[in-house]
């Protein structure tokens, strides 16, 4: 199939939210696995006209591993990229295959479509411009022999030393005792299974390998050289707000998704008992000094507080109902092997 067949075929296809992504079943014309030994996925946010020699770069570097299939997902429409795929994929040699939204969906929506057309066994996830040596892939690859999944961790190429963290990690590191040390490094080797059992979606892609060990997945970070020696240019960058709701979005995702009533029941119950004892401090005052409460802002308060705190605890309730009701569909556990 060439490219120009890919393109144009309907975009309704490649929606990311369509709701057969969460199985991430292959796509129906090929077997998983078939001739293919690792499928690299590649989302493509910009225009780029150095996308043909970063492909043959990474193509080279990972020609140990035979048949590798190349999967470009273009998150919008970006001509000369597209072009440059294009003519790849019309060449022999090369197991190009692009995917292209009709408009901008985000880098969690492209690599959901990408895992759904993978069809080896071994996944690896890159960038267009290499983050990381390529001579330094096929060593994160072959971690896929001991682990689930390989996480890139990107070093100065001067004395060994590591880069220092950059703000979300340190972030990560104190609220979610992040073990990873460059998570802003998108290059990552995994296995089929961690695609099929983690669906991405808003920004969670920034979050990948915590959400791995969640689920029960052995994730080790590998120290590698950055691409062309230089460091991640964002490893000092400011948090800005959306990454500050997106840290607080994974921390309940990881602390209280399966027991949220330990979240909301805790906050519930503290702002109820500061609104009890508020109010209870006023009454007291009134009965025993006589002091007046009419048009007291102090008795308003802390009534609401009392009201708020049993609104908190309630919601924390109604969820543990829920996440009760569908306790079968989820799960806490992984069987890594049965022995017979």
């Amino acid at each position: 199939m060439s490219a120009s067949d890919l393109m144009t075929r309907p975009t309704a296809s490649l929606h990311p939210n369509d709701p057969t992504l969460g199985a991430l079943q292959p796509d129906s014309t090929n077997d998983v696995g078939a001739d293919f030994q690792l499928s690299v996925v590649i989302p493509v946010s910009r225009e780029s006209d150095t996308i043909r020699d970063d492909h043959e770069r990474h193509a080279a570097a990972l020609a140990e591993f035979g048949r590798v299939e190349f999967i470009y997902v273009l998150d919008g429409q970006f001509p000369r990229a597209m072009a440059a795929l294009e003519a790849l994929s019309r060449e022999a040699g090369h197991n190009v295959r692009a995917l292209v939204f009709n408009q901008t969906f985000g880098e969690a929506a492209a690599l959901s479509v990408g895992f759904k057309h993978a069809r080896a066994p071994r996944i690896l996830t890159l960038v267009p411009e290499p983050q990381v040596d390529p001579a330094d892939l096929p060593d994160l690859v072959r971690g896929l022999d001991s682990a689930d999944m390989v996480v890139a961790r990107r070093t100065s190429g001067v004395g060994g030393s590591v880069f220092g963290a950059g703000k979300m990690e340190w972030v990560l590191k104190r609220i979610l005792q992040s073990p990873f040390a460059d998570l802003r490094c998108r290059v990552r080797a995994l296995k089929r299974e961690v695609a099929e059992e983690i669906v991405l979606y808003g920004h969670q892609h920034r979050f990948f390998p915590l959400l791995a060990l969640r689920h029960g997945f052995k994730v080790v970070e590998q120290t590698v050289r950055p691409g062309g020696g230089l460091p991640p240019k964002d490893t000092s960058a400011p948090l800005d707000y959306s990454m500050i709701l997106d840290v607080v979005t994974v921390f309940f995702l990881l602390k209280f998704l399966k027991k949220p009533f330990r979240f909301f029941g805790g906050f519930g119950l503290a702002v109820l008992a500061l609104g009890l004892v508020a109010t209870g401090w006023l009454v007291f005052t009134r009965l025993a000094f006589g002091t007046p409460l009419v048009d007291r802002p102090a008795l308003i308060l802390s009534s609401l507080m009392v009201v708020l705190g049993v609104q908190i605890i309630a919601v924390g309730l109604i969820g543990e109902i829920v996440t009760f009701a569908y306790t079968k569909d989820m799960r806490d556990y992984r069987i890594e092997r049965i022995i017979e």
